[in-house]
């Protein structure tokens, strides 16, 4: 019979395997097409910061870690730095003061290039102090400059005075002492109160003249220099008459020390006598540097009479 199902070709345990060959062959399987590439979002993390906006990755853009750059700060912003030091009251105040002391330095001082100079330093230092913003120092050379300036005019004023033209005929007169004691010595058979006088004495006479002309020559090299440079103090006069005497004590004291023979007092070159000569220039030298002269006698007595050690926890009270 045609529609007897038993007619069929009988199925084979194989065919559950690979399949009935009588039937037609039907795919069991669905092939769906590729899926476009999508972007993935990283998960947001909640904080109390203000959220940052993620940025998607891709294949095409990987993930860097980046610094933070911080930016040049361009024209504006300096000028806006500049603006805002120039606003400060001392800033202010003392771009003021040096501006005022250039012209004051400019109309004072015209007639003394030197101390112009000087003056102009010292404004030219404070300048820069300023730029740098290092007000004190700015304020002192500011304040230097204003003293100097100050201390032009009284000097001026002071040396106008009639005691300068004493203290000038004071030292012409102890210059012509110191020579007229040098020229006695001179004199052929010296005697005094009828006793002929000794070889030493004249020597002392000599070195006496010396140190007082040495006196003479420091105060007149001072006194010039102080008033050209503006620095002239009334109070140094006495200093002044002084000087030619304080001289001629210090030829004095050298004498005694070349007849001691420290300072070549019995130098002698073939038949002639060169120690006296040595101390005449010393003493010379010594009246024309006195400060010299009183400082290493200062030092000497502070090495031979030291001062009493203080108790403990005290210091010795400094001169």
């Amino acid at each position: 019979m045609l529609n007897n199902p038993n007619n069929d070709a009988k199925r084979r345990p194989v065919d559950a395997l690979f399949g009935d060959s009588h039937t037609a062959s039907q795919s069991n399987y669905i092939v769906e097409p590729a899926k476009p590439a999508t972007t993935i979002t990283p998960p947001i993390i909640e904080s109390d910061d203000e959220p940052q906006p993620s940025t998607p990755i891709t294949a095409e853009s990987p993930t860097q870690v980046e610094l933070p750059v911080v930016p040049p700060i361009d024209e504006p912003a300096r000028l806006s730095l500049s603006t805002s030091a120039s606003q400060d009251p001392r800033f202010v105040t003392l771009s003021f003061q040096i501006e005022r002391l250039y012209d004051q330095v400019k109309t004072d001082l015209q007639d003394s290039p030197k101390v112009s100079a000087y003056c102009f330093d010292l404004l030219l230092q404070a300048r820069r102090a300023l730029e740098l913003h290092d007000y004190a120092r700015a304020e002192f050379f500011t304040q230097s400059t204003d003293a100097k300036l100050k201390r032009s005019a009284l000097s001026v004023k002071a040396s106008r005075r009639p005691i300068v033209f004493v203290v000038w005929a004071w030292e012409i007169l102890a210059f012509v002492l110191g020579i007229g004691i040098i020229a006695v010595s001179f004199i052929p058979s010296l005697t005094l109160f009828n006793l002929p006088v000794a070889t030493e004495f004249i020597v002392l006479l000599r070195a006496l003249g010396a140190g007082m002309i040495g006196g003479v020559l420091g105060a007149m090299y001072n006194l010039p220099w102080f008033i050209q440079f503006r620095e002239y103090d009334p109070a140094y006069n006495m200093h002044y008459f002084a000087r030619p005497l304080l001289g001629l004590v210090i030829g004095a004291v050298l004498f005694l020390i070349s007849q001691a023979g420290i300072l070549a007092g019995n130098l002698i070159i073939g038949d002639f006598r060169v120690g006296p000569i040595f101390l005449y220039v010393f003493a010379v030298l010594a009246g024309f540097k006195q400060e010299y002269v009183t400082q290493f006698i200062d030092n000497l007595m502070k090495a031979v009479f030291r001062s009493p050690r203080p108790p403990s926890g005290l210091k010795p009270i400094s001169k």
